[in-house]
């Protein structure tokens, strides 16, 4: 799939974002800020999988298969499912 002109921008902000907070030469501040922003990834994790939720089943609604979905979104066809579902995917078990 072919990513088309400004398919990443909103990743390109917040990769710029963290790589400024990288970039402060004070520690206390870069600590301050980077726990700000860890401290509301949880909240901003929760919408950003239900805006993805909400837009797959968008495109079920409009009749798009499920095959489709997943080559337009370059995921697999089982992960296309369990988003309409509201699944959250698994983490790899810790290595003993």
């Amino acid at each position: 799939m072919a990513d088309q002109p400004g398919d990443e921008e909103e990743v390109r902000l917040v990769t710029d974002v963290v790589d400024s907070l990288e970039a402060l030469e004070d520690p206390a501040e870069r600590a301050k800020r980077a726990g700000q922003m860890l401290a509301a990834w949880p909240v901003q994790g929760s919408r950003l999988r239900e805006i993805r939720q909400e837009a797959v089943v968008a495109m079920r609604a409009q009749k798009v298969s499920y095959r489709q979905i997943a080559k337009t979104l370059g995921i697999s066809l089982a992960r296309v499912q369990q988003i309409e579902a509201g699944e959250r995917g698994r983490k790899a078990k810790a290595e003993e």
